[in-house]
């Protein structure tokens, strides 16, 4: 699916027009690390002063996946995760907002990660078995179908409630 970025203003533009409004401008960056309960992913915050005494600094943060899935990202992971957080920081501030807060970069990043179906890489899980040759229904309606590795490294695959974490959630249907 082709999107139409023309709109986007990329993090180069914005650094350059924070410091044509801003000249005594600062960014900073904080690396914050793995995000807790999503080990995928590696997370920071960017902080943009517009002067050295800015009480108020603009913040903008970002997350990233922790292995570059394509060779363009894999090894430009924290670089990556830092320019998606200063883009937003100074788009916090106003500056550079094309079509919205998002920059080019990370509208491209997005369409990549988009996949379709017939280039999906086929999850050995997905098929239902003898068990369940439909998808199981619950009190919510259709169950959702969840595959993964355990700790250990073993697969698990079933079916699940749409309303998972909440106290009306039904008896999940795993996989033999």
């Amino acid at each position: 699916m082709s999107y139409d970025i023309s709109d986007y203003v990329d993090v180069k533009t914005r650094i350059e027009l924070l410091y044509k409004k801003y000249e005594n401008a600062s960014i900073q960056f904080e690396f914050k690390g793995v995000m807790e309960g999503n080990p995928d992913f590696i997370w920071g915050i960017a902080y943009v002063y517009r002067h050295p005494e800015d009480p108020r600094p603009a913040t903008g943060t970002c997350s990233e996946l922790a292995q570059g899935k394509t060779a363009f990202t894999r090894g430009s992971e924290l670089a990556n995760l830092e320019t998606s957080a200063i883009g937003r920081a100074i788009g916090a501030l106003g500056i550079g907002l094309g079509k919205s807060m998002a920059t080019k970069q990370e509208v491209n990043a997005a369409q990549a990660r988009q996949v379709t179906p017939a280039a999906a890489e086929p999850d050995p899980w997905a098929k239902p078995d003898e068990d369940y040759p439909t998808v199981p229904q619950c009190l919510h309606g259709n169950m959702r179908r969840k595959t993964g590795l355990k700790k250990n490294g073993d697969p698990y695959a079933g079916y699940v409630c749409t309303v998972g974490g909440t106290a009306e959630e039904c008896k999940a249907k795993w996989d033999k």
